[in-house]
């Protein structure tokens, strides 16, 4: 059976996930340790170790630039200690815009799948 989402494709006939935005590749179910919803600091995605530089969600604060843009994803750590990425947005998004939620909704989703399979 699978079941396929722009950012992430599940065969769990065969155990795994690929990764479409994000950690791209296949990676088993079985070496997952835990997984979140995270935002990532839009600035930061690519450059550094995945979510390494968060904001948080529903907190809404501005500097004199303005609101960071961020990114919508799920944070997963293997069992071997490394650190994946799934990004549910495809482009910077604000906090509590309709993308913004729109985003969450589905990266909630893709986090119920994965601890349904990993528990």
């Amino acid at each position: 059976m699978k079941k396929e989402y722009k950012c992430v494709q599940f065969d769990f006939d065969a155990n795994t996930m690929e990764i479409l935005n994000g950690t791209v590749g296949i990676y088993n179910l079985d070496d997952i340790d835990k997984c979140s919803v995270m935002n990532e600091e839009a600035k930061f995605k690519g450059k550094s170790k995945p979510f390494s530089h968060q904001v948080l969600g529903g907190t809404t604060f501005f500097t004199t630039l303005g609101e960071p843009r961020i990114y919508v994803g799920l944070k997963i750590t293997l069992k071997n200690g490394d650190i994946l990425a799934i990004y549910t947005s495809e482009n910077p998004t604000g906090i509590n815009t309709d993308q913004y939620h729109k985003d969450r909704a589905l990266a909630q989703k893709i986090e119920t799948i994965i601890k349904e399979k990993v528990a």
